[in-house]
């Protein structure tokens, strides 16, 4: 069977522990005790906050991901993953105080109905984490290929929120070095991947993008982390 472009970025992913921990260290200080991760895929978020001694459990739709995601969380008793189509669970019962999801609400087709869902499995005082791709402009064969609705601007994303029943906690670009690369290489060379080298090459130089990103807080990303609580 081909390999599917969410394969590429999930092996991609696995072997980047640059990456990942900026992505943490973004979303650490939101964080809380009981925390589900929406999307989890194999498990490489997953696995880095348990591994912080947190308690999580990753759902994914898709088994062959879920049963990798387990096999990385045996060593974490009180985490787990489950396979499970997360839009059509009932949420009422659930008692998560943090709800984690990267680079996965832009492939809900309504993004609106599955927030309202979410917000009925998280405490009053929880949090919502959220880490989406930012730019309008930016959509091309990439996201078409990957399975992606759409990019989000700010205002799309506050608006997405607030008709979900969530008030912005907090929203900030990330990543603006990326961008020229996605533009380059789905804009404007049409690919569903980029070549892989590049992206090997982008995990040695995010040490350096991640200061000069900090230094200059830079007012666009190629996504957006955002947190919500509930209204």
């Amino acid at each position: 069977m081909d390999a599917l472009p969410q394969d590429f970025w999930l092996d991609q992913l696995g072997s980047a522990p640059l990456f990942n921990a900026w992505v943490y260290s973004r979303i650490h200080p939101y964080l809380g005790e009981q925390i589900a991760e929406i999307g989890c895929g194999t498990g490489t978020f997953t696995t880095l906050i348990a591994a912080q001694g947190y308690t999580v459990t990753g759902f994914d739709i898709h088994a062959p991901y879920v049963e990798v995601a387990t096999q990385r969380l045996r060593k974490f008793p009180s985490c787990n993953a489950i396979c499970a189509d997360v839009t059509a669970m009932p949420w009422g019962d659930a008692s998560f105080d943090t709800i984690v999801m990267l680079d996965v609400l832009e492939h809900i087709e309504n993004d609106v109905s599955l927030l309202r869902k979410l917000r009925d499995g998280l405490a009053s005082d929880g949090r919502l984490i959220l880490k989406v791709p930012a730019g309008r402009w930016l959509y091309s064969t990439m996201d078409k290929a990957i399975g992606h609705f759409r990019r989000y601007s700010r205002r799309s994303l506050a608006d997405t929120l607030n008709r979900a029943g969530f008030s912005v906690m907090a929203m900030r670009p990330f990543n603006a070095a990326a961008i020229p690369g996605w533009w380059l290489n789905g804009r404007v060379l049409k690919r569903v991947t980029p070549p892989a080298n590049q992206v090997v090459l982008f995990e040695r130089l995010v040490p350096m993008v991640r200061t000069v990103e900090h230094a200059l807080r830079m007012p666009i990303g190629i996504s957006l982390i955002a947190v919500g609580t509930p209204t």
